[in-house]
């Protein structure tokens, strides 16, 4: 079998293994902060203008107002073929009212027939 170009990695050279970090020597456990070092950083920060967003004048994470989503339409794909004169004028169509879609103009057409 060909393999798809993809080679197994040769073994790394003697230059390569020297040239990595050596990470053995730090602790996996989580980092100890000091309060009083902490609220000195804050006040810091704060008397340079930075905010805590976290504490948002006392109210919580959860109390703030949650960013809106638009409600997402189903979406589809429409592949059409057909003469291409008629092609041509539904792009100019579709050009000459300013739409930036063609399913834009596609509304419009669709608005026109159900007046009709």
């Amino acid at each position: 079998m060909s393999g798809y170009g993809f080679k197994k990695p040769n073994a790394a050279s003697a230059d390569e293994v020297a040239d990595k970090l050596n990470l053995s020597g730090l602790s996996k456990a989580p980092l100890r902060i000091d309060p009083m070092r902490e609220e000195e950083a804050v006040a810091r920060g704060a008397a340079m203008g930075f905010v805590d967003r976290a504490q948002g004048e006392g109210e919580s994470v959860s109390a703030r107002p949650s960013r809106r989503r638009r409600e997402t339409v189903a979406q589809g794909n429409l592949f059409i073929k057909g003469p291409q004169e008629t092609l041509d004028w539904f792009v100019e169509f579709t050009n000459q009212r300013g739409h930036r879609s063609y399913w834009q103009a596609l509304e419009e057409l669709r608005a026109l027939t159900a007046k009709c």
